[in-house]
């Protein structure tokens, strides 16, 4: 499929920078190089989607740039509050002190995905975050990217969050599918509206499979 096909390439170009940055650069260098890259794809997805003929890669992208801007609220939670995940100083600047600012928009990469492979279907779209996210978290400590910690984990990954993350992914494919045709305005709100969903299902998740006792 083209569009499988065209979305592998921009993700190619992303991974070869990846690639490059973990090998060659060092902290605290190594933050900013993310950083960049983090920018790089956010403004690479919109313009290949005009070019390229995909244009609902841009609405879609319109609606997953704020939802990844609300995903820091979670990662603050969970890092600030709770103190169950760590971000390694890679050298990038932090939003209050804690979430490195490439989270910020880091989240558009894997939902995208998600979504665009999910066609619509919300069952689909659960589906496909739990793989993806699993991936996420298993391969993120190997590189420093975020780390679990005071968890319980299997193979690296922190068991609480599976099911909060495929959550996410049917949430996410929910609220876009009501919104696709919509205004900024509406995405936003609904983009807010997941990530508080997302935010409650983690820590709901988090106390009952921890700190419970029954």
């Amino acid at each position: 499929m083209r569009e499988v096909r065209d979305a592998l390439i921009l993700n190619a170009l992303l991974a070869a920078g990846g690639w490059a940055a973990f090998q060659y650069i060092h902290v605290p260098k190594l933050g900013l190089a993310v950083l960049a890259l983090v920018v790089a794809f956010n403004v690479l997805l919109p313009l290949f989607a005009r070019n390229s003929g995909h244009g609902h890669w841009f609405n879609l992208w319109t609606f997953l740039l704020p939802l990844s801007v609300f995903q820091v609220v979670p990662d603050w939670v969970l890092s600030q509050q709770i103190g169950i995940l760590s971000f390694p100083d890679l050298g990038a600047p932090r939003i209050g002190g804690h979430v490195p600012v490439y989270m910020a928009g880091m989240w558009v990469i894997p939902l995208f995905w998600v979504l665009l492979l999910a066609r619509g279907s919300t069952l689909a779209a659960g589906m496909l975050a739990l793989l993806v996210f699993a991936g996420s978290e298993w391969a993120a400590p190997i590189f420093n990217i975020w780390r679990p910690q005071n968890v319980s984990m299997h193979y690296g990954v922190a068991d609480y969050v599976l099911l909060p993350e495929a959550l996410l992914g049917w949430a996410a494919a929910h609220a876009y599918r009501q919104v696709s045709h919509g205004g900024f305005a509406a995405k936003i709100a609904a983009a807010a509206a997941v990530s508080v969903f997302y935010t409650g299902a983690l820590v709901v998740s988090y106390f009952l499979m921890q700190r419970a006792v029954f």
